[in-house]
């Protein structure tokens, strides 16, 4: 049954503007060596300034990099800039170091001493250094890719800020009551490496993924994402109740953002959608591919237009607990779910017209539900070894290195210590 505003959509015969979302990506991976071990080496040179440089820096610890793309209209070109940020990242790492492929970290030292925490500025230390006061180090260390998703233009054309606002929080509450769904696909984080979980507190078995479940990411203050002004309201508690130290704190598998502050995210306007449930794609040399972005971006399609199912967040939080802790080789025990869901996205298709790159990923999606084996989870636990996949990732890594090293025309400017503003990068990226 179509929404208000699906109904506004569909009777305009505007539902080509559904096929293109404002999309940025931003990935986390940490510096190893060749034997995967964390990198000794120094952060890059040649690369920019680590502190002033927004589309490649590093995170929590020293060897944890980051790269942020500009914002892209197509997934071809968010894919795109992603590659080219990560070659130029590559083209500045030693000559015996590599992008660790997974979402686990490598071997961390059981005297966490040891981590060297980021050289950020002395504000992002100062969070670095409070948050350690009340949080076990390794729940900072895994990485994993966020998917920013903004509303274009043309599509909220004639809308209120409250209208706006309502659409953003109708796309949260759908990507939250189907993260099940995303991490049975997409989840790629199935044990951890040698002491990062110490006296055994973490899973006996292989799983779906550590990283998305309650073995996860630090902070777990639950958000609240009835409406815009609960979620504002939740937030600032927070802070105030000192369970959260900043509203960035709030590590949330969705958020909206925006810029300045969250106080105005009510009068000004959401943004953009922050999606944070993806685990490294140790295939992809980006750590996504295409197929993720297309469902990602079908899904919301989906949600804008079709009227909202009854939001329970925690039953939503504990379907994606139950799918994270399954063992990869068995069925989801949401399969009819999920199979019912992809049957809805493909009516949707053929209301929005989609291409059959759409239709064919669907396939090969409802394949993956009745053949667990075949999801990425399920291929990478054959690559287990002894209980590690520490063979498996050096071996990825070296072949995307040696990939990156054979693009050509990559970009320079960050070496001479120049911060292109978005629109110049992402020319200077679409023009090469």
């Amino acid at each position: 049954m179509l929404s208000k505003f699906g109904r506004k959509i569909i009777n305009q015969n505007q539902d080509n503007l559904l096929n293109s979302f404002l999309i940025g990506l931003e990935v986390e991976r940490q510096r190893t060596d060749a034997q995967g071990q964390i990198s000794s080496y120094p952060y890059p040179q040649n690369i920019g300034n680590q502190q002033d440089n927004p589309w490649i820096t590093n995170d929590f610890m020293e060897t944890m990099t980051e790269v942020v793309t500009p914002v892209a209209t197509t997934i071809d070109d968010a894919l795109s800039y992603l590659e080219k940020l990560s070659n130029v990242l590559r083209s500045g790492l030693h000559s015996h170091e590599y992008l660790w492929p997974l979402s686990m970290p490598p071997e961390l030292p059981r005297d966490r001493r040891q981590v060297e925490i980021a050289h950020a500025n002395a504000e992002k230390r100062h969070y670095f250094f409070t948050w350690l006061k009340s949080h076990e180090l390794q729940e900072a260390t895994p990485c994993g890719m966020h998917i920013n998703l903004g509303l274009t233009p043309q599509l909220t054309n004639g809308l209120t800020i409250a209208e706006k606002n309502q659409l953003y929080i109708i796309l949260a509450q759908g990507f939250l009551r189907y993260r099940f769904m995303l991490t049975y696909f997409f989840g790629a984080s199935p044990l951890a490496e040698r002491n990062y979980f110490l006296n055994n507190q973490g899973p006996q078995r292989l799983v779906r993924s550590i990283r998305q479940s309650a073995y996860g990411f630090g902070t777990k203050f639950t958000g609240n994402f009835a409406d815009i002004e609960h979620y504002q309201e939740r937030i600032l508690a927070g802070i105030c109740d000192g369970k959260l130290l900043a509203e960035h704190d709030f590590h949330s598998p969705v958020r909206l953002r925006k810029q300045g502050s969250i106080k105005d995210i009510v009068v000004k306007g959401t943004s953009y959608l922050e999606l944070r449930m993806l685990d490294l794609n140790p295939w992809a040399s980006v750590g996504i591919n295409s197929d993720e972005l297309k469902l990602i971006c079908l899904m919301a399609a989906y949600f804008l237009v079709e009227k909202p199912a009854p939001y329970n967040l925690q039953q939503f939080t504990d379907m994606n607990e139950q799918v994270a802790l399954e063992s990869p080789y068995e069925h989801c025990q949401y399969q009819t779910e999920i199979l019912t869901f992809l049957t809805e996205l493909r009516k949707f298709a053929g209301t929005i017209q989609a291409n059959q790159s759409i239709y064919d990923l669907l396939d090969r999606l409802a394949i993956m539900v009745c053949h667990p084996s075949l999801t990425i989870n399920g291929q990478l636990a054959r690559h287990v070894n002894n209980g590690s996949l520490i063979s498996f990732a050096v071996c990825q890594a070296k072949k995307f290195q040696s990939r990156a090293a054979l693009a050509t025309n990559v970009y320079d400017g960050f070496a001479s210590g120049y911060v292109p503003a978005a629109d110049e990068l992402a020319q200077y990226l679409s023009a090469k």
